[in-house]
């Protein structure tokens, strides 16, 4: 499992001429990465509540790493579609919650709640990437429709993320 891999490990296995893992899998660890920032960055907040919301995501995306390998090696479309449109769901519900932190956050880690932002910008949108990829793919368009109208929200991560940045940029003067 690529998530009991250590960094360089998986690093080593990302770089090696495999199919995965690939984008999708970073995809999904970026949004883990993210999580776990907020997390870290709740607790220094004394926000038990969100900490525990954030682990949550962060356990369910560690989870994705892996899922999104198995899919692809699967060769199930609609699986590799699911998956990362998985990744983006959970990703985008840790900016929200990143953005929903900053106002109670800890002044010594605001800028941990910058970087979670745009880790989990980078894994919506790289998520996305997947999805549309593998939609192109298929053929059954109810289905396309579907994903496509989950994923519309989605498609607001990059302002999300740039306002937040924005916040964090203005607390810091």
């Amino acid at each position: 499992m690529l998530q009991e891999l250590t960094i360089e490990e998986f690093l080593e296995e990302l770089a090696a001429r495999k199919p995965t893992p690939g984008g999708g899998s970073v995809a999904a660890l970026s949004g883990a990465l993210a999580a776990g920032l907020v997390s870290m960055a709740a607790e220094f907040s004394r926000n038990k509540d969100f900490s525990e919301e954030a682990r949550t995501l962060m356990n369910a995306l560690t989870d994705l790493v892996d899922r999104d390998a198995q899919a692809f090696a699967a060769r199930d479309l609609k699986e590799a579609t699911r998956v990362p449109l998985q990744t983006a769901k959970h990703s985008y519900a840790v900016l929200k919650l990143a953005g929903a932190l900053l106002g109670t956050c800890n002044p010594r880690v605001i800028t941990d709640i910058g970087v979670a932002a745009k880790m989990a910008e980078a894994a919506v949108e790289g998520a996305m990437l997947n999805v549309e990829v593998n939609l192109a793919s298929i053929g059954d368009e109810n289905y396309k429709k579907e994903v496509l109208k989950q994923a519309e929200e989605y498609s607001r991560a990059d302002s999300l993320a740039r306002n937040l940045v924005s916040k964090v940029e203005a607390r810091l003067r």
